[in-house]
C-alpha cells in the first residue's frame, strides 16, 4: 500500500487542509496501483519491512492492552469535536447518527479525517469501527505519528476478510511494511469491531477487540497527529465504515 498524500485536492480537502497549514480536515487520494492492501482475502508483499512479530495465540494476550491517563476522546454525539466532514463524487466523511460515517464511491481511494492538529507522543489509540461495507477487502484504521511537515505517519489497517497491516509511509516514497498477514483473531465480515494501535517507543501494535495482532518496530517519528481512515478496494460503492468512542490515552 503506497500512500503518498499527493494532496490532488478535492472540493473537500481544500477546505480542510487550508493550502497544507495543518488545519484539521479531511484528506483525500487515489490510491497507488501497487497496494499493500491484500485484495481476494489474500495477503501481498509490500516494500519489506523491520521488527515484525507475529500474533501470539489468544491465551498469551491480555484481555484490554495497556493504556494510562486520557488524552483524547469522542463519542460524537453533539459535534464537541471538529473532525474533517465533507462529500464529493469520490467519497463522504460526515457525522451521522452520534457517529462518524466514511463511504467511498471510488475504487482504489484512500481518504482520511483528523479532529486536531495537537500533536501526541508515545499514544494508545482504540475506536469502534462499524461495518457496513459490501467488499470484504476494504482497509480501514488508525493513522498516528503523523508528520506536520510531510504527511508521514504509521499506520494500522484491518480488512473484513481478516487481513491486517502495520505500515510505515513515507512522503513521496514507497511505504515501508512493519507487519502484515491474515489473523484468525480478527472477525470475518463481523458488523463491529474494536481496532487499538500503540504508537510511541518506537513500537506500533494493533490490537482487535482487546487481542493483540502484531507489533512492528520503527522508531524514526516519535510524535505527531492521529486521523482515522478508509480505503477502498476493487469495488466501488464497497466501503462503509462509520466509526465511534474514539479514545486517545497515554500508553503505560
Amino acid at each position: 500500500m503506497k500512500i503518498q498524500i499527493k494532496l490532488a485536492l478535492t472540493v473537500l480537502a481544500i477546505a480542510a487542509l487550508a493550502c497544507g497549514l495543518g488545519v484539521p480536515g479531511i484528506t483525500t487520494t487515489e490510491a497507488a496501483p501497487t497496494p499493500i492492501v491484500p485484495g481476494g482475502g489474500g495477503s501481498t508483499g509490500g516494500s519489506g519491512g523491520t521488527g515484525a512479530t507475529e500474533a501470539p495465540n489468544p491465551t498469551d494476550v491480555p484481555a484490554n492492552p495497556p493504556s494510562g491517563r486520557s488524552l483524547f476522546d469522542d463519542d460524537f454525539r453533539g459535534r464537541d469535536t471538529n473532525w474533517g466532514v465533507g462529500t464529493d463524487t469520490d467519497s463522504s466523511v460526515e457525522y451521522v447518527n452520534d457517529a462518524l460515517q466514511f463511504k467511498v464511491f471510488t475504487q482504489n481511494f484512500f481518504v482520511w479525517s483528523q479532529p486536531t492538529d495537537e500533536e501526541f507522543t508515545n499514544v494508545h489509540i482504540e475506536v469502534t469501527a462499524n461495518n457496513a461495507s459490501t467488499d470484504s477487502n476494504v482497509a480501514f484504521g488508525i493513522m498516528c505519528a503523523q508528520q506536520f511537515m510531510d504527511d508521514s505517519f504509521y499506520y494500522v489497517y484491518i480488512t473484513p476478510a481478516g487481513d491486517y497491516g502495520i505500515v510505515k509511509s513515507i512522503f513521496v516514497e514507497d511505504d515501508v511494511e512493519l507487519a502484515s498477514g491474515f489473523s484468525d483473531l480478527i472477525p470475518q465480515n463481523a458488523s463491529s469491531y474494536r481496532i487499538g494501535a500503540d504508537c510511541g517507543n518506537g513500537v506500533i501494535t494493533l490490537y482487535v477487540n482487546g487481542q493483540q495482532i502484531a507489533t512492528g518496530s520503527d522508531a524514526e517519528y516519535t510524535t505527531g497527529r492521529f486521523a482515522l481512515f478508509v480505503w477502498s478496494d476493487e469495488v466501488a460503492n464497497g466501503a462503509d465504515i462509520t466509526y465511534d468512542d474514539f479514545v486517545v490515552t497515554e500508553m503505560k
